[in-house]
Parts: structure tokens; sequence; C-alpha cells
């Protein structure tokens, strides 16, 4: 998984920040394969990556990751 460098937050910590909600959602929904939880993640980080604020994208990403992730949306 790469995502891009943005103002704010350090590349390393929000990569860090993103494999930690993969993590989660892996955790939260065992019926579903780590690839499905990635690719949830991965797009709805793509959705997030343009905007300025950089240390709310974690969050964000896991709350619309797990909206899809529930309602089967992959």
């Amino acid at each position: 998984m790469e995502f891009d460098e943005e103002v704010g937050m350090e590349r390393g910590e929000e990569q860090q920040a993103l494999v930690s909600v993969i993590n989660t959602l892996a955790g939260k929904f065992p019926g579903r394969s780590r690839t499905d939880v990635e690719d949830a993640v991965c797009e709805e980080y793509s959705v997030f990556n343009a905007g300025p604020v950089r240390s709310l994208v974690p969050i964000l990403v896991e709350r619309a990751a797990t909206k899809r992730l529930e309602g089967g949306l992959l």
C-alpha cells in the first residue's frame, strides 16, 4: 500500500495510522478477506487524500471503510 505525502501528518505516520485502520477493520470484519479490507481502506483513502488536513484522514477513512464493509460494497 502506498500513500501520497501531503501537508500536516508525516507520510510515515499516516501510513502507520492507515495500517492500524486496516488491522482494526480486519478484526471487526473477520468474515471479510484482508484484501477486501485493504481495498475498502485504499478506496476511501483516495477520496480523502486531496484534503489539506492530514491528521483527520485516517479517522475519516476508517469511518467510511467501515460503512463500505458493513454494506458489502466491495
